[in-house]
């Protein structure tokens, strides 16, 4: 079986961001245990034997990504197809969403 990082493993983050396969196992390891530490820090804490929601998977990836992004933006090797670069600011509501998501309070009026 394979190991797990944090959430996920290598090859979930892998399905998940198409531009992980790029990475050694050694970087890919070390952007998923930073997004991780960054996820638990804000998400909620679960109950005892509570399963980890997918949601939560998916953002510990997109957070990795972000992660990666942010180093390397600015780098002309690493610009996007269309030549833009995007600044990456930790934990974007994007994945606070995953973590937290906000709930529709009810209108009384």
């Amino acid at each position: 079986m394979e190991d797990v990082v944090g959430w996920v493993t290598l090859t979930q983050a892998q399905n998940l961001w198409r531009d992980a396969a790029d990475l050694d196992a050694a970087e890919l390891t070390t952007y998923l245990l930073s997004a991780y530490e960054a996820c638990v820090e804000f998400a909620p804490e679960l109950e005892d034997g509570a399963e980890i929601p997918e949601s939560w998977r998916l953002a510990q990836v997109m957070q990795a990504r972000a992660q990666m992004r942010a180093l390397t933006a600015g780098r002309d090797d690493n610009l996007a197809a269309d030549g833009l670069t995007v600044t990456v600011y930790p934990l974007d509501w994007n994945v606070r969403q995953l973590l937290r998501p906000k709930r529709g309070r009810p209108r009384v009026g």
